[in-house]
């Protein structure tokens, strides 16, 4: 049977947080993991456990003081694991309001940096007393704002660390241009909303149950995916569940050219469950779907073999060390992947191109997997951007309070969002 309504509200979220990044953000971006199948050793970004920590300051200075604060999502209760924090008497450069190749920046040696620790509390030395801008960011979620800074420590007011959920770059506040397509069983746009996220674009809506208080839909899925142009105004694209109402369906020649070309300029895209095709024929062989007799699904296997007729739930892992890391902090410790509607068998290494055009081995990374049933949340990287795949709904239900695995959406969309390239290292 297909994914039934009363099933979405149950349906995973764990999946999107990674895809959302940093224009001169400071995170190593080698998504590859060096255990691609999710043994657990969380080591696939690089730098492990993030960049918490003591952060950059001048390096002869000695500090007069120190800011103190809690960075939040838009919707201002879940923190924000390792985004960079920063004081600049200079306003930081606009964000392209295009897709565009994110490559890191090194900030000037007497920035004073930090990035936020698990549990999203920072501390950031203060070197000058005046006036001068605070940056908070992650991907293209950004919030500056003028603050005075004195002698001795202060606490920053939580207005001033939480990250829009709109753009106002005139105000100091900027999200990624998001584009979201009609998926048939999981309205991603929903958790969009729950997290605080309400600048989006709806390309298609459900005819007979449309929730109130989301954006107006602004066409159809194919107007975006059919057009390479349309792809381009937008950082992330979210392709969820059944896309425009179709169950297992793939994509055309000229959407899957659209779709390669968009990530390749930078374009993170987000895909779950039964629109697997998207990603299997578009970018082959990096994931290895299992049919629904249980046997490994070829990559030019029958269209919709790995749509499953029914689902499974299992306990979740976080093979992502600092994924594992945040959830600790924030008290979600035993979660379940509710009803996966796709088996992931494996991943695999495959050759594409780096931010430079040079090629390279690419390994997709586990962010988490179902207990007994393999990688349940990957992504991989190519040229300049990302894709991600999760084998369940992004979907946690409006009326529901935020699960664990829609905060768990947030920090992956978050992560694989950052620049490519190397961040700058706490000093």
């Amino acid at each position: 049977m297909f994914p039934s309504f009363p099933s979405r509200a149950a349906l995973a979220l764990a999946a999107a947080a990674a895809l959302m990044a940093a224009c001169g953000s400071t995170r190593s971006a080698s998504f590859d993991d060096s255990d691609p199948n999710g043994a657990g050793n969380g080591t696939g970004n690089g730098n492990g456990d993030g960049f918490g920590g003591e952060g950059g300051a001048p390096q002869t200075a000695t500090p007069i003081g120190a800011l103190k604060g809690t960075v939040y999502a838009p919707e201002g209760s879940v923190p924000i694991s390792n985004a960079l924090v920063y004081l600049t008497r200079t306003a930081p450069e606009a964000i392209p309001n295009k897709v565009f190749c994110d490559t890191c920046v090194q900030l000037g040696a007497g920035v004073s940096y930090t990035y936020s620790k698990p549990d999203g509390t920072f501390e950031l030395p203060v070197f000058d007393a005046g006036t001068t801008n605070l940056v908070v960011q992650k991907g293209q979620f950004r919030r500056v704002r003028k603050i005075d800074v004195a002698a001795g420590d202060a606490n920053v007011p939580k207005d001033k660390t939480t990250f829009p959920g709109a753009s106002d770059p005139s105000n100091g506040d900027d999200i990624p241009r998001i584009a979201v397509t009609f998926g048939g069983y999981d309205k991603i746009e929903l958790s969009l909303k729950k997290l605080g996220i309400t600048q989006f674009d709806r390309f298609g809506k459900d005819p007979f149950f449309d929730p109130p208080g989301l954006p107006p839909s602004v066409g159809q899925p194919t107007d975006l995916i059919n057009n390479a142009a349309r792809l381009s105004d937008y950082h992330i694209v979210l392709l969820p569940c059944s896309l425009g109402g179709i169950n297992c369906g793939g994509p055309t020649n000229q959407q899957r050219d659209n779709l390669r070309g968009y990530v390749n300029a930078g374009g993170k895209v987000y895909v779950t469950d039964y629109s697997y095709e998207f990603v299997k024929q578009t970018w082959p062989g990096f994931i290895t779907w299992k049919d629904k007799n249980g046997s490994d699904l070829a990559v030019n296997g029958p269209i919709g073999e790995a749509c499953q007729d029914s689902p499974h739930t299992r306990k979740g892992i976080a093979d992502d060390k600092g994924l594992g890391d945040w959830l600790t902090a924030i008290g979600e410790t035993n979660y379940e992947l509710k009803d996966s509607w796709t088996v992931i068998s494996k991943v695999n290494p495959q050759q594409g191109t780096d931010p430079t055009g040079a090629p390279t081995t690419i390994t997709p990374k586990v962010w988490m997997t179902s207990d007994g049933k393999g990688p349940s949340t990957v992504s991989f990287e190519n040229q300049c951007g990302r894709v991600l795949f999760s084998t369940y709904h992004a979907e946690g239900g409006e009326a529901q309070a935020l699960l664990a695995q829609e905060k768990a959406l947030l920090y992956i969309l978050l992560e694989v969002g950052v620049c490519v390239g190397q961040q700058p290292p706490p000093r």
